[in-house]
Parts: C-alpha cells; structure tokens; sequence
C-alpha cells in the first residue's frame, strides 16, 4: 500500500501567469530602488571624503601663514594644490583696524559640474 495519493490532474497547485508576472514586477522595482540608494550612499560618500580634503587643505594653509612674518601675509590668487590636482586654494587677506588682517582661506572642488569651496578665516595682529 502507498503512502502517497495517486496523482489528479485536478489536485495541481501552481502558479499563474498573472501571480508570476506580478512577482517579477516587485522584484525588480524593488532591485531598483535598492540600487538607486546603494549609488546615492556611495556618491555621498564621495562628496564627505571631498570635503573633508578641502578643510584640511585650508587649514594646512592656515597652519602656515600662522609661522608667517605679519607684513609677508598677503592675497594668493586661486591655484592649484601641489598634490591634489581636483582642489584649489585661494588667500584673501583684508585690514579691517589698524596692525590687524583677517585671513580667508578657500578651497574649492567640483561636484557634478557645480564649483563647491569650503572656507576658513582667523585674524593675525602686528603685535
């Protein structure tokens, strides 16, 4: 004697066109949008790593003119960083009082197209 029913045409338990279909579309929108937010995490990743490049740029720099002689600390035109061919650097300096200069140092990179800077400023007194 078998353990097992016989097999009916009528007892066959499956799947549709339709069901099939219909799972097919949800994974792949949902393999979509999976993968858009992988891409966005890793984009962002990049735009951070960018960033904090540029602010220890500027502060290197700031570092610098901190050892600088008063009256040797003056405007640098934007250039390029010696070592980092995707970022510039730029010294603004202005007398706002008397034996006083306030010190602005951007540096700037681009993201997709769009020219991004990050900016330091400090003041340095003839003293």
């Amino acid at each position: 004697m078998s353990l097992t029913a016989p097999f009916h045409p009528v007892d066959r338990k499956g799947f549709t066109l339709l069901e099939v279909l219909l799972a097919v579309v949800l994974m792949v929108t949902g393999s979509v949008f999976l993968l858009q937010a992988i891409g966005t995490g890793l984009f962002s990743g990049g735009v951070n790593e960018s960033e904090l490049i540029a602010y220890n740029l500027a502060a290197e720099k700031m570092e610098s003119l901190e050892n600088t002689a008063y009256a040797s600390i003056v405007n640098e035109a934007k250039a390029a960083v010696s070592g980092f061919p995707s970022f510039q650097r730029q010294v603004a300096v202005t007398t706002p009082q008397t034996d006083l200069k306030q010190i602005t140092v951007t540096t700037y990179w681009t993201v997709k197209g769009t020219e991004i800077g990050t900016t330091l400023v400090t003041y340095s007194s003839n003293a």
